[in-house]
């Protein structure tokens, strides 16, 4: 009975390891495409004299993943880990752009938003150690036991 207890807890390990793996893929991908897609057009509609940053799709849909993650079906996982990684990305891309200062002149607003790249590269790998260095310890806790 306990050898299957640890080929079931492998196989759970095994798993948690690959959202994560996705989660990160899809995030720096969101990123890559919101960066790349920032140079052809400048997509921020402006409601009520309020201009809506991909920062704020992306806190409307993380709003919405965690809906879904707490009242949707369990077999639709996949999905709300995409829908939350999307929304992650786009909140982490437009983070420091958005706090340094919002400047009418589209071409200094671009200047200061491709400025804050290195902040969100330095944030996403910081991001990653801390989930790799959390994970040996976790690792290392089992191994132990």
């Amino acid at each position: 009975m306990s050898q299957t207890n640890k080929i079931v807890g492998k196989i759970e390990r095994f798993e948690t390891h690959h959202r994560i793996i996705a989660f990160l893929i899809i995030l720096i991908g969101t990123i890559i495409v919101t960066r790349l897609s920032v140079f052809v057009h400048n997509p921020n509609p402006t409601f009520f004299n309020f201009e809506i940053h991909h920062f704020d799709y992306g806190v409307l849909l993380l709003l919405i993943s965690s809906k879904l993650l707490l009242f949707g079906s369990k077999r639709h996982g996949l999905v709300y880990l995409f829908l939350t990684a999307v929304a992650s990305g786009l909140i982490i891309d437009d983070y420091w752009f958005i706090r340094q200062s919002v400047v009418e002149n589209q071409i200094i607003q671009t200047q200061i938003y491709n400025s804050t790249f290195p902040s969100v590269v330095i944030f996403i790998i910081g991001a990653i150690l801390a989930i790799l260095f959390m994970r040996s310890i976790q690792r290392s806790k089992k191994s132990k036991k």
